[in-house]
């Protein structure tokens, strides 16, 4: 089994998307908005083995870390929002380098899979 790591990128994202969503009031408290972030997080450490990836477009290649082929995985949290993880694969790890919903990235993908 591979080990899953967040980059420093991936990381200050989530502070970035905690912000956000507090700001434009999809949450009314922080601890909402961090319990929201860390399922999504998890969820991807947890499964991210065994979802069906996809060759990122070359769009997110400004994201790479260790040059390696970048791909992504989809996590429909809910009827409106899918969240996407774009990770880089290394010997035995995968490494998460930029998370995105589909109202921020959705139209840069083929979302029709």
């Amino acid at each position: 089994m591979k080990e899953v790591v967040y980059t420093r990128q991936a990381l200050l994202q989530f502070e970035e998307s905690v912000k956000e969503l507090v700001e434009q009031r999809y949450f009314s408290e922080e601890d909402y908005a961090v319990d929201y972030m860390r399922d999504i997080f998890r969820y991807f450490a947890l499964n991210l083995q065994n979802s069906i990836r996809v060759k990122a477009p070359d769009y997110f290649d400004r994201y790479k870390v260790d040059g390696k082929e970048v791909f992504y995985v989809r996590y429909r949290k809910s009827n409106h929002t899918t969240w996407y993880a774009f990770f880089e694969e290394l010997d035995n790890v995968y490494s998460i380098i930029y998370l995105g919903n589909n109202q921020l990235i959705g139209h840069r993908l083929d979302i029709s899979l």
